[in-house]
């Protein structure tokens, strides 16, 4: 298990946070700066295909990406900006990369991102409605970024893909992700936001166009 400190560059997921779906959207408030109409985006994403989606992502526009289940980065999910701890680093068993334009200092992660209300209101600076929270901003110094999502033992990423012995493992054992105060006891995914140093390779893509490929450790 994880610890979970918690400082200001290091923020957890909201426990109000719900996505009833497997798709979530990363973007900032500005759109990576691009200029696109919000309707305009939701749209794409919702209809989108390998095509449509590989500008957006090389723009760092918005990073599409699916997972095996719903809610799979509700609960137990860590934003860092800057290194992860010692037992951080080498404890992960999948990582995603790819990049994210952030010229507003304003990072959304957003449930789905193919409903133009949603997207609208996640991007307004409104605060997300009180007990169903849809989207979180969290607020970063404007940049371009490297961004590592990183899947740990107790993630479905790894639960699904990793696993030796999946009939071994509880999924009830998140009920109590979160302490008194608020703070999560454990920490299945983290987004870490770091310097973007040179090209990246383009992540896989689905047929949506969605990222869906998380890379073992050591690959």
């Amino acid at each position: 298990m994880i610890d979970a400190p918690t400082s200001p560059r290091r923020v957890p997921i909201s426990p109000n946070f719900f996505c009833d779906g497997g798709g979530y959207l990363l973007t900032s408030s500005s759109l990576g700066g691009s200029g696109l109409d919000p309707t305009v985006l939701s749209q794409t994403i919702l209809d989108s295909t390998p095509a449509t989606i590989e500008p957006l992502l090389r723009q760092g526009v918005c990073i599409p990406l699916a997972f095996d289940g719903d809610c799979a980065l509700d609960r137990s999910t860590l934003f860092v900006l800057g290194d992860l701890t010692e037992p951080e680093q080498s404890s992960w068993l999948g990582r995603f990369t790819w990049k994210l334009a952030i010229p507003c200092g304003k990072l959304v992660l957003l449930c789905g991102g193919g409903y133009a209300d949603d997207l609208v209101h996640a991007i307004s600076g409104r605060p997300a409605d009180q007990h169903y929270e849809v989207f979180q901003v969290i607020e970063v110094p404007p940049a371009t970024y490297r961004v590592d999502v990183y899947a740990y033992a107790t993630s479905m990423t790894a639960r699904i893909h990793f696993n030796d012995n999946p009939d071994n493992q509880d999924f009830d054992d998140l009920d109590d992700a979160y302490d008194e105060a608020g703070n999560p006891t454990l920490v299945s995914y983290i987004i870490q936001l770091s310097p973007l140093m040179g090209e990246l390779p383009l992540p896989g893509l689905d047929e949506q166009g969605w990222c869906y490929q998380f890379r073992r450790t050591g690959i």
